[in-house]
């Protein structure tokens, strides 16, 4: 199973909600980063690296201790590979502010990436542990999928279980939650989950793939010749349709 990219995925989803306000009590420099905060992300969304660092470096000038620039530069950073100034700011982020559920979901993704997946799990229980958190789907998602790295399967699907009870239509949860099942011989639970996730967000290679095999393990012959015209006409220079070549 591919996790890092998934990993990868729902921390720049983390990134894309993320919201910096600044409120009537803030000095004129703090509101001012919060505008420049506000500027990177957009800039970071555009894939702009350049202007995303010059708005971003002169909003953590302008506010030192501001969590939310923090997170942003480390996400930066991480686009950037840059590891050590990525950690060092996603450290800064969750200690100014232990309760920004961003935060410690991306720094988690961070760790889970960098194979530090019992270490990663602390920081998105945190970014669950705010009652606040409007989306924690993702830090459950994330969890889980760090979890199966390291083969914990019963915690993973709890954690999936919870992503779906908090979002019923999550399409990483679904997709990941098809392929648990697939890996577990659970066929008839793999399709319900695929099925669902084909009907919450577009098909990829890795969803038309996952689900031509196992409906080849249902024995559902006539539904994967449909599959598989898919996956030709829509990814035919795709790795996985290149795998349902070789079986052919």
């Amino acid at each position: 199973m591919r996790i890092e990219k998934i990993v990868a995925f729902l921390l720049l989803l983390g990134l894309l909600q993320a919201c910096v306000t600044a409120g009537p009590t803030k000095s004129q420099n703090e509101k001012a980063s919060a505008v420049n905060v506000q500027l990177g992300i957009g800039y970071l969304q555009q894939n702009n690296l350049e202007l995303a660092s010059e708005k971003l470096d002169k909003a953590l000038r302008q506010d030192p201790n501001s969590a939310a620039a923090h997170n942003a530069y480390a996400i930066l950073q991480d686009r950037l590979q840059q590891a050590e100034k990525a950690e060092y700011h996603y450290k800064r982020a969750t200690t100014l502010d232990p309760r920004d559920s961003q935060a410690n979901n991306n720094y988690g993704a961070f760790l889970c990436r960098n194979n530090r997946e019992r270490e990663s799990e602390k920081y998105f229980l945190r970014a669950l542990d705010n009652p606040l958190y409007n989306t924690p789907e993702f830090a459950y998602t994330n969890a889980a999928i760090c979890l199966l790295k390291i083969n914990e399967r019963e915690d993973a699907m709890a954690y999936l279980r919870k992503a779906l009870a908090a979002k019923i239509d999550f399409a990483p949860a679904l997709l990941t939650m098809s392929e648990l099942m697939f890996s577990e011989g659970d066929h008839v639970q793999a399709k319900f989950y695929i099925d669902r996730y084909h009907l919450s967000a577009p098909a990829s290679a890795k969803s038309l793939w996952l689900a031509i095999q196992n409906t080849l393990e249902l024995d559902s012959a006539g539904d994967v010749d449909e599959l598989a015209q898919r996956l030709e006409s829509e990814f035919p220079d795709s790795r996985e349709y290149q795998d349902w070549l070789k079986i052919q």
